[in-house]
């Protein structure tokens, strides 16, 4: 008998129990269902504050298109948006539309502005008292920016070239004046602008002076306090 014959069976053990991967205990991954919690809490809460917010909105009204100063407003000029309640109080409601049609607007409203009372007047202009003066301004006597409805201004009415002195000098132009700019037209093709500011009565002798004989504009600052 040989030795191959003789020695015992050596025992293999199965696929089964050498190739099992070790059994892991089981963890209970508690922070991912705290974070999906919170999660889930979160976006209800944002929901509910969503949902409340916008059932808090009213329509009020904001500006369509540009509105000068001194402008009468139209229905056309403004239009309805819905904003959080909180804005009606300082801001002009949708269902006061038809009491602001026709009034003026106190100051120059631009697109997309919300509309407030105190954006209005019920003054037309020129009102008791006033007037409104069209003056031709040649190249070179107007701001370089232009002119916009409500700028203040000051009128220097132009030396009178009919007349000079005997030293050939022309005699000085008449009385500064203040105004404030109604509305310009856009240069026409030598330049020139026409600019119709609103005056005072007591103004207007040399208003007219400055309108037949010329004058020269400049943009006055804010008054000092």
């Amino acid at each position: 008998m040989s030795a191959l014959e003789t020695s015992a069976p050596v025992e293999r053990s199965s696929p089964t129990d050498t190739d099992a991967s070790p059994q892991v205990p089981g963890r209970r991954r508690w922070w991912v269902w705290f974070t999906a919690g919170l999660l889930v809490a979160g976006a209800v809460t944002g929901n509910a504050a969503l949902i409340t917010q916008m059932s808090d909105r009213e329509p009020v009204l904001v500006l369509a298109r540009d509105v000068p100063w001194g402008q009468p407003v139209s229905g056309d000029d403004v239009r309805a948006t819905d904003l959080p309640a909180e804005v009606g109080t300082f801001a002009v409601r949708e269902t006061a539309q038809a009491g602001i049609v026709g009034q003026v607007a106190g100051r120059n409203l631009h697109a997309g502005d919300l509309l407030a009372p105190s954006d209005l007047a019920t003054q037309a202009v020129p009102g008791p008292g006033q007037r409104v003066l069209g003056l031709r301004l040649e190249p070179g006597r107007y701001p370089a920016r232009g002119l916009a409805p409500n700028d203040p201004i000051a009128v220097h009415p132009a030396p009178d070239e009919s007349t000079s002195s005997a030293s050939g000098t022309h005699e000085p132009g008449g009385q500064e004046f203040s105004a404030r700019v109604v509305r310009a037209s856009p240069p026409d093709a030598d330049g020139a602008i026409t600019a119709d500011v609103l005056i005072p009565e007591s103004t207007a002798p040399a208003a007219v002076e400055a309108a037949v004989g010329g004058a020269q504009v400049s943009l006055l600052g804010p008054p000092q306090r």
